[in-house]
């Protein structure tokens, strides 16, 4: 899966359209077209804490794109996410909408290969990479790092574990407003959408911020029909929300499985 001859690689500061990411690539192929991972980072995480498994998915062939995800990093503003988790689901949101934007200048520029793009996400960036599986049908394979699949579900779980005051005062179109915004791009209300396509899911059994329900429910529910022959599942029994070492790795060698040796 790595290269034999070891190279530099590069990590730039860039923008692709008006969309601030980190650009991780190797040196000697700057300008060459290559199968694509768009990568995700997590809630109030910073964009270079995917780095990790961009360098290993950077010496298996990949071109790497790591987005900074709406109100974290350079696109912050007065908010503080540590005291509005509402913004959530927006954040997610943003994420899912824009994906299109950065395929585009990525295969305008002549560096990504339309027909080997694939999308991969930590967390929040889990749950976004979930979403953009289901809204995005030619994005070849996809991996969910301690997400989930189930976004209209958690979303239900967390009003439901609000103070009972904080959740009498937000209004009940926001919520049916919000779901309706969410089931569009979730996998357990669509599950015809991987159509077949490869995902990987890690999640810990133990995880208390992101609970594995939701990725057992979907598992048990969707995992011998047509459109989940390619999805692959782990877990870490007892884990919590955490991504070890080796899980990178192995999805590192699945994405390359699929969109590099082919």
């Amino acid at each position: 899966m790595t290269t034999n001859v070891f190279e530099d690689v590069i990590v730039r500061t860039t923008k692709l359209g008006d969309l601030p990411v980190l650009h991780v690539f190797a040196a000697s192929q700057a300008q060459t077209k290559l199968p694509t991972i768009i990568d995700y980072h997590g809630w109030t995480t910073k964009t270079s804490s995917e780095l990790v498994a961009s360098y290993q998915l950077v010496r298996a062939g990949f071109r790497v794109v790591l987005p900074t995800a709406y109100l974290h990093g350079s696109r912050q503003t007065d908010v503080d996410l540590d005291h509005h988790p509402e913004h959530f689901w927006s954040i997610v949101g943003h994420s899912v909408a824009e994906f299109p934007q950065l395929v585009d200048a990525l295969v305008t520029a002549g560096i990504s290969d339309p027909d080997k793009l694939g999308v991969m996400g930590t967390s929040m960036g889990g749950i976004t990479a979930a979403g953009i599986m289901a809204t995005q049908p030619k994005v070849a394979a996809g991996v969910s790092l301690i997400g989930s699949p189930e976004p209209v579900a958690f979303a239900k779980d967390q009003v439901a574990q609000l103070p009972a005051k904080l959740r009498e005062q937000l209004p009940a179109d926001l919520l049916t407003q919000t779901y309706a915004q969410l089931d569009q791009f979730d996998l357990s209300q669509h599950p015809e959408r991987l159509a077949g396509r490869p995902m990987f899911f890690f999640n810990g059994t133990a995880d208390q911020m992101v609970p594995y329900q939701y990725v057992s429910d979907f598992k048990h529910r969707y995992q011998d029909t047509p459109a989940l022959t390619q999805t692959v599942f782990k877990r870490a029994q007892g884990g919590v929300h955490h991504v070890p070492h080796k899980i990178h790795e192995e999805a590192v060698a699945f994405l390359a499985t699929h969109l590099l040796e082919k």
